[in-house]
């Protein structure tokens, strides 16, 4: 069963603001909105009289019995939901809570069955006085009256609902008792008397179905309005007693709609009375109640009016408010006032009612909102059998059986009244909804909730001392009001009939009774109202108050408490009353003048001393004074103050305590520090050290092996040595520089250099460079990258470069079998400047132990599998990770053992344009110097001869003039004499350091013509920093390569050289021309063809291919070429599956 409270459309997962109405109303005003629904039979029942005769209690029986079945039914689902206001309309939505759209239609058309009533009254009302008044040969302003009767109820209405309900109360009981003793009454003597014309009728009038559709057309209107009291029940204080109203209602509808009507049928017979309700009225009472018949009537017809159209103005907002909670309609119709005033929904039926009573037409009017009101009882019924067979579902086959009837009724009495009204009635509510849509979107502030709020909120309560003044003038506005129209009508009326005056006097009655409420509403009623609820919330204080509160006379006797002090005292009410307060609290003075406003005094309660805290304020009250005490019980506050000064004291003991101990700590850590930083301090100069011992000799190493492989003259065994003694040096280098990355990362040194550089040409070099080794171990390396890799990328190429080498690296030198994967590819759009590159390196290897995993980036931490093959040091991942870590990214392992190991890790990088990119000349050797250059002079300083020898036979061979010193003081005598073009100043050397001298150098004018760059073991940033700021051009670590050298010259003194033509530069080539976008341009037969015969290594076909490619680019053809005959399958494979499997989606 769904809850009340659930939204039945909800567009937002927030709950409505506004919480439920309060239950103010009492079950006597509920029941009095319920009976008002019997008053609604006096409209229809003369008319339909007129015009169907003797057939019109045929109508009458049906709608009869479709009320009662309706209040029993509403009954039944006001227990199921007693938190929903708005009764029967709200319940359909409930029970079309599937079908949104028709469940609204059927609530707004509803709504806008009570919406004309106001109007439809206040023409009748002022049709009633014109009428009357005009046998008098008088006139009143109609245009004024009908306006204003229109209007009456909501203005009482927009003050409160208790306002209202009471009134209604008022003249609700003896209207509904007129009317049940006129129906009982009248059926008693039809039955019984001697002057009755029968009880039957002689001849029954032929019946017609569509004369009998066209008035139950409007019956629906009126006997099914008995269930009213269901749009009351959410704010009823006793919701069970007040739906028993509707079953009472519906043990009352017979009576006077059967009843009624049938009265009406034997004694309104007459032609000549027309569709008149007073004739009509007036024909069936006047037999048993003579003379008085036309005083009943008329105050039954003007209460009827009054009392229906009170009733539209309660329960119409009531409906618009249910649905704005439900989030059916405009928030702003769910705001309520704190005395119940709707105001934004009565202001909007207001506004419909004015445009009824604009209209004018009260049957037109009838019939078009009553289409809306048959189209809401259709919509519960259907939601009843749709819901049959759940809680609160009564009688659902007779539901179906008068949604059938109603349907036709509908359609068949529609058309017999107009079908031109059938089809505006009908499209009324969608009108409704949409401007329920325009209000909701609209940027006005008066449709916006939180403006009413805010109004409600901000309205001030006028000044109670005025409240006697206004008291007086509403009543003297009254009195002299009531006295004034007394002698005028008493002076125009003397020679009247006297029924008309009659009649004008009940009139006249009723609408002063309507009036003088309303006046009282906007007047006293809101002081009175003010000072209730003030007084209400001071004794809610008063009583809700966590302290003690007493109220003394001026002698210090206790006049009132509240339930605090009781319990405080431990004494009832009546104990403490009357008694002086000095009597408990002993250490008070005899005269109240003289006690301290704020004091503490002791209680003794049963043996237990309580501390107090007493607070005296003087209250003057009409000259009498009255004094406030507030009383707290402070006893654990005193306990937990001596508690905690007793704490303070101890604190303050262990505080020196501690403080004496952080000292000696304090000490000992800096101590610790101390010896810390300079086991740091040693750490680094043992590092520098270690890198300038190990790089220096290792500097000749390299250098003397790069010499010798220059030579023309070594066999190919000699030049194999010399390979492996490169390579050999290349390693320990490359080991070098792990210790010295690990040192530097473990510094925080480490930065991010990023560079702008091609991806796929990185990549390729990593194949290049590891393609030898995989092939010696018989192991596949294959190295891809998805389509959407990005090429052209700017982030630090030297990090990730040594990344890659070091994981490849690794998965080659644990892996026996298979072999190794290099996987790319980018995460996000290409569009995307930045973007997520993420790599998987995955080996077929040994794989590593899970119990591994956790110290597999730790430095100097080997697997079992590295310690077996001992290689490494157990740097590479470790270093690795921080590189990756400083690119933005992480790394991950997973690995099963016997299986293999899968590396991926993810770094953050920049696209940019191609010619960003600046491209790098392939390695040529230097041979010799172009002609027509100067002669320049080198220096070589150095204090180690080896590395002086070897660039001395680096450079002579070219024909540089050199000149070499052995430190810096000979530097600066040679440079003197001998004023060389460029010194290759090494850093480090006796007697006067590489610094010194190049400052003295500098310092002098032909000093700054001297181009200085330095060389140094040192691998330190901040070193390279000292060396510049000493006055060196450059900086190049050892050990130097040969193309460093003749760059650095090159750059600086603009030498030119000429280059050994024999160097292989068919690879680059290749490289350049194997791309995936020169395979794209190929025709698709020509890339299926290569396809297969790649795959079956049809060296014949892959001849036959090519040589056809060749026609459509050669370049490609022969890198195509080149790549098959090196037996590199994977890598032309990899360009072809990629165009393929384009080719395989298209």
């Amino acid at each position: 069963m769904p809850d009340s409270k659930t939204p039945i459309f909800p567009v937002s997962s927030k709950p409505f603001p506004t919480s439920p109405l309060p239950r103010t109303l009492s079950v006597l005003e509920v029941w009095g909105f319920g009976l008002s629904g019997l008053l609604l039979w006096l409209g229809p029942a003369p008319a339909m009289n007129a015009e169907l005769g003797t057939q019109a209690i045929w109508v009458w029986i049906l709608a009869a019995i479709g009320g009662v079945l309706l209040n029993l039914q509403v009954q039944y689902l006001g227990m199921r939901w007693s938190n929903v206001s708005g009764g029967t309309p709200n319940y359909t939505t409930k029970l079309l809570k599937d079908r949104p759209f028709l469940a609204r239609y059927g609530a707004i058309g509803y709504f806008l069955g009570w919406v004309s009533v106001p109007a439809m009254n206040g023409i009748i009302l002022t049709d009633l006085i014109a009428a009357n008044l005009d046998t008098l040969g008088m006139t009143c302003p109609e245009t004024l009256l009908k306006i204003t009767f229109t209007a009456l109820p909501f203005i009482v209405a927009l003050s409160g609902t208790r306002a209202l309900g009471i009134l209604h109360l008022f003249f609700v009981l003896p209207a509904v008792g007129f009317l049940l003793v006129l129906c009982t009454q009248g059926l008693g003597w039809l039955a019984v008397s001697p002057e009755s014309p029968g009880f039957l009728p002689e001849q029954w009038s032929s019946f017609s179905f569509p004369s009998w559709a066209k008035w139950y057309f409007l019956a629906v209107y009126s006997a099914y309005g008995c269930e009213t009291a269901s749009s009351f029940i959410a704010d009823n204080r006793n919701p069970p007693a007040s739906l028993r109203s509707l079953s009472f209602a519906a043990g009352l509808l017979p009576i006077v709609y059967i009843g009624g009507s049938w009265l009406l049928m034997r004694l309104a017979t007459d032609p000549a009375l027309g569709n008149n309700a007073y004739l009509h009225l007036v024909a069936v009472a006047q037999p048993f109640w003579g003379a008085s018949a036309t005083l009943v009537v008329t105050f039954l017809i003007a209460a009827g009016c009054l009392l229906s159209s009170a009733t539209a103005a309660a329960n119409s907002p009531r409906i618009l408010y249910q649905l704005a909670r439900d989030r059916a309609m405009s928030p702003v119709f769910g705001v309520v006032s704190r005395r119940g005033a709707f105001g934004p929904g009565l202001l909007f039926t207001l506004a419909l009612s004015l445009i009824c009573l604009l209209w004018g037409d009260v049957a037109r009017v009838v019939m078009v909102t009553g289409t809306g009101y048959l189209c809401g009882m259709i919509a519960i019924h259907l939601g009843l059998w749709l819901r049959r067979g759940e809680g609160g579902v009564f009688l659902p086959r007779w539901a179906l059986g008068f949604l059938i009837i109603e349907g036709v009724v509908l359609i068949v009495g529609g058309i017999a009244w107009s079908w031109q009204d059938l089809l505006l009635g009908l499209a009324l509510p969608v009108v409704v909804l949409g401007l329920d849509r325009a209000i909701a979107h609209a940027a006005i502030p008066y449709f916006k909730p939180q403006w009413w709020k805010q109004h409600y909120r901000s309205r001030s309560t006028p000044a109670l001392d005025n409240f006697l003044t206004v008291q007086i003038l509403v009543l003297l506005l009254l009195a002299c009001g009531g006295v004034t129209m007394g002698w005028y009508a008493r002076a125009i009326l003397a020679s009247s009939q006297g029924g008309i005056l009659t009649n004008l006097l009940v009139i006249l009655l009723l609408v002063i009774g309507f009036v003088g409420v309303a006046i009282a509403c906007w007047t006293s009623l809101p002081q009175s109202a003010a000072i209730i609820e003030a007084r209400d919330r001071a004794e809610r204080l008063f009583a809700i108050a966590q302290d003690s509160v007493i109220v003394l006379d001026e002698n210090g006797t206790i006049q009132k408490i509240n339930p605090v002090t009781a319990t405080l005292f431990n004494r009832p009410d009546f104990d403490l009353i009357g008694q002086p307060l000095n009597r408990y609290l002993t250490h008070l003075p005899d005269a109240i003048e003289q006690w301290s406003k704020r004091s503490e005094q002791t209680f003794i309660r049963e043996s237990q001393s309580l501390t107090l805290e007493l607070s005296i304020s003087e209250l003057t009250h009409d000259d009498i004074p009255e004094y406030l005490i507030i009383l707290r019980d402070i006893t654990e506050q005193k306990r937990s103050e001596q508690s905690l000064k007793r704490s303070e004291a101890q604190l303050r003991e262990q505080a020196q305590e501690l403080e004496i101990r952080v000292q000696a700590r304090t000490a000992e850590l800096t101590r610790a520090k101390e010896q810390a930083d300079a086991a740091n301090a040693a750490k680094s100069t043992f590092i520098a050290s270690m890198s300038h011992e190990l790089r220096t000799p290792l500097n000749a190493i390299l250098g003397f092996s790069q010499l010798m492989s220059r030579s023309q003259t070594l066999s190919p065994d000699n030049q194999e040595n010399v390979s492996i003694i490169i390579r050999s040096g290349e390693h320990l280098l490359t080991l070098i520089n792990n210790v010295l990355d690990l040192s530097k990362i473990e510094a925080g040194k480490t930065a991010l250099n990023p560079n702008k550089f091609d991806l796929y040409r990185l990549l390729e070099d990593i194949h290049d460079l590891f393609q030898f080794q995989a092939e010696e171990k018989g192991l596949h390396l294959l190295v891809e990258y998805a389509e959407d890799t990005p090429r052209y990328v700017c982030t630090d190429e030297v990090k990730l470069r040594q990344v890659l080498i070091n994981l490849v690296n690794n998965a080659l030198k644990f892996t026996e079998e298979g072999g190794v994967a290099v996987r790319v590819a980018a995460q996000g759009s290409n569009r995307e400047k930045v973007q997520t590159l993420r790599l998987e390196v995955e080996d077929t290897g040994a794989g590593i132990a899970p119990e591994e995993l956790d110290r597999l980036f730790e430095a100097f931490s080997q697997t079992e599998t590295g310690k077996k093959a001992q290689e490494g040091t157990g740097l590479g991942l470790p270093i690795s990770r921080k590189f990756i870590q400083l690119m933005g990214g992480e790394i991950e392992v997973t690995s099963q053992v016997g299986e293999g190991t899968k590396i991926r890790f993810e770094i953050q990088l920049t696209t940019v344009e191609a010619d960003a990119i600046a491209i790098k000349q392939p390695k040529r050797r230097v041979i010799a110097l172009k002609p027509n250059q100067p002669r320049y002079r080198i220096l070589i300083v150095d204090d180690k001869s080896v590395n002086r020898q070897l660039l001395l036979k680096l450079l002579a061979p070219l024909g540089f003039e050199l000149q070499e010193a052995q430190n810096g003081q000979e530097a600066v005598e040679i440079w003197q004499q001998w004023e060389p073009h460029l010194i290759w100043m090494d850093m480090r050397m006796p007697i006067m350091d590489g610094y010194r001298a190049t400052q003295k150098i500098k310092a002098t004018p032909q000093g700054q013509a001297t181009v200085i760059i330095a060389l140094t073991a040192s691998v330190f940033e901040e070193e390279k920093a000292v060396v510049l700021s000493a006055g060196c051009d450059d900086f190049l670590r050892k050990p130097v390569r040969e193309e460093q050298i003749f760059r650095a010259m090159e750059e600086h003194l603009g030498v030119s050289y000429i280059y050994d033509r024999s160097m292989p530069t068919k690879t680059i080539a290749h490289r350049e021309a194997l791309t995936p976008e020169a395979i794209a341009e190929l025709p698709e037969s020509l890339v299926a063809n290569l396809n297969q015969a790649v795959i079956a290594s049809n060296l014949d076909s892959i001849a036959v291919v090519t040589d056809q490619i060749a026609l459509e680019n050669a370049p490609l053809a022969q890198a195509l070429k080149h790549c098959l005959h090196n037996f590199e399958y994977d890598k032309v494979l990899t360009l072809l599956e990629k165009n393929v499997g384009n080719l395989h989606e298209i």
